[in-house]
């Protein structure tokens, strides 16, 4: 069945006049809900804490440090200087930027992530309204507006923000080149590609994406065009030096975000551990579909599998699970939730398509039907409940993260405000961290907040070496304070005991204690 683009004659019509309006109001409504926790300080959110304090870490540094984009640096450094590999740092060093001009606030890096988030509502909503009839165009942005991801990520410390914008605009502005032909949409596209592969290497997925629209609109002649080749050289070479630039960086200094000192990709364990798989698919149903957006999504398909917004998003979320699938020990992690904003434009495209066939099922009297199922009144009004429930879903979820916050690691900032006035200026410190091996392969396990919190530099006391013979060996170093986290004393009772012999507690609250270490254990 073809979906006309015409309003259909029943109590569900939206005209061409009215749907501005209704987007406008939207619009509103989700930056409303973007503003949730926008004044909370930097690193309190338990999922999002390590990834916060890094990125206000590299911004404060780029403003104290030097503003030099290409060499981005930590406070977990030890006795280094602190360059880090990582995603290029437009972002961190956006908000140095902001610190240059109107001085330290903290809030100026959520305000950016708050403004890139308005355009990635604003870039959905232009993408829904090329591909989808009014009253689909309506629920879909409803359910962007709605999604919780896109609020999560709305105005965090992270280039999830950048990313998305950028990761919306190159899918609309390829769509509208593939259509109209023009240089404008071309350049659009080739722009927010190549930015939004720099901003975090996993959007490079987009690509695939690109070249099935291009193999559906155009066939494998396409693939000829010249256009077409600069667009993927051109989109990929920056990222592709500026990584390059940053694995240089690791080598040198040791130091990474995730990139080279975790093993994300899962290989031919994907097909022993199911634990994976089913860890992706809880996190895109629970935190994407809604899940009942699956049923929703599934009619839209069923009934209008032969539009372009059914094509397209299905085209768009193979890609997607490809990627997923091929860093599986990330994207079905837990805290990794993030990484699955990919998903919410095509799905947030099939709701709207699925709430359009539904109507279509009900009052449409000019539409082509002639292979379309009958429903009965019960498949219908289970639809609806299924419906309703989408959107209930999402509401519940936003309460449930603004009543519940982040409590403990709010008890933990409130530790460290305790601490800061103990330590002098410009000293080292040492706190614990997790283990750097997660069932033998490498993981990325520095901890960055209390570094962040207290505005000081020094060493994570990994695992592995966490004991008095670790300790007295960073003091060595330089350091001359270690905070532990009184959860990583559990099963060391040596550890704590042996701390406590040796070394004076001068602050301690329920999550933590502050040692300490005198400069004789230098000799």
């Amino acid at each position: 069945m073809t979906l006309t683009r015409n309003p259909v004659n029943s109590a569900f019509n939206i005209s061409p006049n009215r749907i501005i309006p209704i987007l406008v109001g939207l619009f509103v409504l989700g930056a409303i809900l973007r503003t949730l926790d926008i004044g909370q300080p930097i690193g309190v959110d338990n999922l999002l804490s390590w990834r916060e304090t890094d990125i206000g870490s590299i911004a404060r540094n780029f403003d104290r440090e030097g503003m030099n984009l290409f060499y981005p640096r930590i406070d977990w450094r030890g006795d280094g200087k602190g360059y880090v590999e990582m995603e290029f740092p437009l972002y961190p060093w956006l908000i140095a930027v902001l610190y240059k001009l109107f001085g330290y606030h903290e809030i100026f890096g959520r305000l950016l992530s708050y403004s890139f988030s308005l355009g990635a509502m604003a870039v959905f909503f232009l993408l829904a309204r090329y591909l989808l009839p009014p009253v689909g165009t309506v629920f879909a942005a409803l359910f962007f507006v709605l999604s919780p991801l896109a609020i999560k990520i709305s105005n965090s410390l992270q280039p999830e923000g950048l990313m998305f914008l950028c990761y919306l605009l190159a899918a609309y502005a390829f769509i509208r080149w593939l259509d109209d032909n023009s240089w404008k949409h071309y350049g659009l596209a080739l722009f927010a590609t190549t930015l939004c592969i720099l901003a975090k290497a996993p959007a490079a997925h987009i690509g695939l994406f690109f070249a099935l629209l291009v193999l559906k609109e155009k066939g494998p002649i396409a693939f000829r065009q010249i256009r077409l080749w600069a667009f993927a050289i051109v989109a990929l070479l920056p990222g592709i030096l500026w990584y390059k630039h940053a694995q240089h960086l690791w080598l040198t200094y040791g130091n990474s975000l995730g990139v080279s000192n975790e093993n994300h990709v899962a290989g031919l364990k994907l097909f022993t551990q199911p634990s994976l798989i089913r860890g992706i698919f809880y996190i895109d149903i629970l935190h994407v579909w809604m899940p009942t957006g699956l049923i929703i999504c599934a009619i839209g398909i069923l009934v209008a599998r032969s539009e372009k917004a059914a094509i397209y998003s299905l085209y768009w979320l193979l890609p997607i699970f490809v990627f997923y699938l091929a860093i599986a020990y990330t994207t079905s992690a837990a805290w990794a939730i993030y990484y699955h904003i990919f998903s919410v434009p095509p799905v947030a495209l099939l709701i709207g398509l699925g709430v359009e066939a539904l109507i279509a099922i009900n009052w449409g009297k000019n539409l082509t039907r002639d292979w379309l199922p009958q429903m009965n009144t019960p498949v219908v009004v289970l639809a609806v409940l299924c419906l309703c429930a989408t959107f209930l879903f999402p509401a519940l979820q936003i309460y449930q993260s603004t009543a519940e916050g982040a409590k403990d690691m709010e008890k933990l900032y409130q530790c460290a405000q305790e601490f800061k006035p103990a330590i002098p200026d410009n000293v080292l410190i040492a706190t614990t961290a997790p283990g750097i091996f997660k069932e033998g392969r490498p993981v990325a396990s520095n901890v960055p907040y209390m570094f962040y919190w207290l505005d000081r530099k020094g060493f994570n006391l990994f695992a592995e070496n966490q004991s008095l013979k670790g300790v007295i060996e960073l003091s060595k170093r330089g350091a001359r304070y270690f905070i532990a986290e009184k959860g990583y004393f559990k099963g060391k009772p040596d550890f704590e005991s042996d701390l406590r012999r040796t070394f004076p507690a001068i602050r301690e609250c329920q999550q933590a204690v502050m040692f300490e270490l005198t400069p004789k254990l230098k000799k």
